[in-house]
């Protein structure tokens, strides 16, 4: 065999080869086109990302002290001040995380929630603490919605009230 007869021979391997290679390429394409245009492969899921591991709750209660929270009561003749302790609970190891993160918007809240009131008016609300620190909660995770973000607590508890 001269070399243009093998030139030749190798041309034609090469010809078999790349067909081979494009018949292999058609089938693999249309194979998956089919699957998925049949609903048998799911694309969408490939490019979701995976849901987060499920939070492990703590057994015990987890708290969160808040700053201390300083608040100018209404009166008419002199100035009041009220000086509100708190304290988060929740057994959701995300909670103190997701409090100090959203530390504006719960000193907010409790301004909205203060805001106006004369000094008798705290002192009949702190007669009924238990009321009281089920609206805070209520004011705080509804406060947090409003901003998209989660506070994962389930109660509030006043530590700490002076009035001057």
């Amino acid at each position: 065999m001269n070399r243009h007869q093998q030139a030749g021979a190798m041309n034609k391997m090469l010809m078999i080869v790349i067909s081979l290679i494009l018949l292999l390429l058609l089938t693999v394409v249309g194979g998956g086109a089919w699957a998925v245009s049949s609903g048998r492969l799911d694309l969408s899921s490939l490019f979701q990302e995976p849901p987060p591991p499920p939070v492990q709750m703590s057994e015990t209660p987890l708290f969160k002290d808040l700053d201390k929270f300083v608040v100018s009561l209404a009166n008419e003749r002199t100035q009041h001040y009220m000086m509100l302790e708190l304290s988060l609970v929740s057994h959701d190891p995300r909670m103190p995380e997701q409090a100090e993160a959203l530390n504006s918007v719960i000193r907010n809240a409790l301004l909205k929630q203060f805001a106006g009131m004369t000094r008798s008016e705290v002192r009949e609300q702190m007669a009924a603490v238990d009321q009281l620190q089920a609206q805070l909660q209520t004011s705080l995770v509804a406060a947090a919605e409003s901003y998209g973000q989660p506070l994962a607590i389930e109660e509030v508890l006043v530590t700490n009230v002076v009035i001057q």
